[in-house]
């Protein structure tokens, strides 16, 4: 499977160029050497050292720890949210837009139910869109590996804000758009103004150009504005659709300290916490990385309806 063989490279690289050995470190005298509280200071910037400026994710070698620690987790959340999107179960032409796609774990877990049997589709087009080709270039050359006459992977590297309005003038169409861990970061890094204008657009071309019987995917953390989450965005963007069936949930959060109780709630008319939250991988061989063995994020399926 694809995330196998890149997981495994992105751990030789790690392996073989330890922590502390960056001498170009972007965040300077603050690293710590460890990617691990680098990533922390991103994903809880209050963790940060007192005067570090804001740390972004512009690490290739920092990617690659990210891609081991966290793709295990990401990838089961997808695989859990396709499993119940009946109708792309039965695609000729799987044509995903992925927004964010970083290291690709919505690739992974097609490719995964693909192996599995549980996709049967004949021909896949990915394209993903993220701003930061220099983190996230090593991994996506060796996804690209993976093409073939019936898989084929692009790259966009702009930001989402930016490219969307190239997205609504084209005339290519997926029946799967996933936006994987976006809006958080989004709400991070853009002005609200700029975001809403996204979402207007966004829900302007999918009204107007995206096809009936295709899907929204949006996975995030299960988190709110106020705690630095952006899982109001899910509602905002899903109210300017038209014709659509709108599902929602989430997992128990097993590993949630201070934020929230195990039973956290999502919403108005949700279907609650799912019945399931394990990993659904072997990834005993990348304990050193201290990968997450649960899912735990907040989910909403859009449906168009035909």
């Amino acid at each position: 499977m694809i995330i196998d063989t890149i997981l495994a490279r992105c751990d030789e690289r790690w392996s073989s160029h330890q922590c502390g050995n960056c001498p170009s470190c972007s965040y300077g005298p603050f690293c710590r050497g460890s990617c691990e509280h680098c990533l922390d200071a991103i994903h809880n910037p209050r963790h940060a050292p007192q005067g570090a400026p804001e740390r972004k994710y512009d690490c290739a070698h920092m990617a690659d720890f990210y891609t081991c620690k966290y793709s295990f987790r990401y990838t089961s959340e997808i695989i859990y949210a396709l499993k119940r999107m009946k109708y792309l179960m039965t695609l000729d032409h799987f044509k995903v837009l992925s927004f964010g796609c970083g290291p690709c774990t919505d690739l992974f877990a097609i490719d995964y139910l693909h192996e599995k049997g549980k996709i049967s589709y004949d021909s896949l087009e990915y394209r993903g869109i993220d701003y930061s080709r220099d983190v996230w270039e090593n991994i996506h050359r060796d996804i690209k590996h993976f093409e073939n006459d019936s898989r084929h992977i692009y790259f966009y590297y702009q930001n989402a804000c930016d490219v969307i309005h190239d997205i609504a003038d084209g005339t290519w169409t997926p029946n799967l758009i996933v936006f994987q861990y976006v809006f958080s970061d989004m709400y991070k890094h853009t002005g609200d103004e700029k975001l809403s204008e996204f979402i207007n657009v966004f829900a302007q071309y999918f009204n107007n150009t995206v096809q009936a019987k295709a899907y929204i995917l949006l996975n995030d953390v299960n988190l709110g504005t106020a705690y630095g989450g952006g899982r109001e965005y899910f509602d905002q963007l899903s109210a300017k659709l038209s014709n659509v069936s709108v599902r929602k949930g989430r997992f128990c959060n097993d590993n949630a300290f201070g934020y929230y109780d195990r039973g956290y709630p999502y919403g108005d008319n949700s279907d609650g916490e799912f019945p399931h939250n394990a990993n659904c991988f072997d990834f005993a061989h990348y304990g050193k990385y201290s990968p997450f063995n649960t899912c735990a994020s907040a989910q909403m399926l859009i449906y168009k309806r035909g």
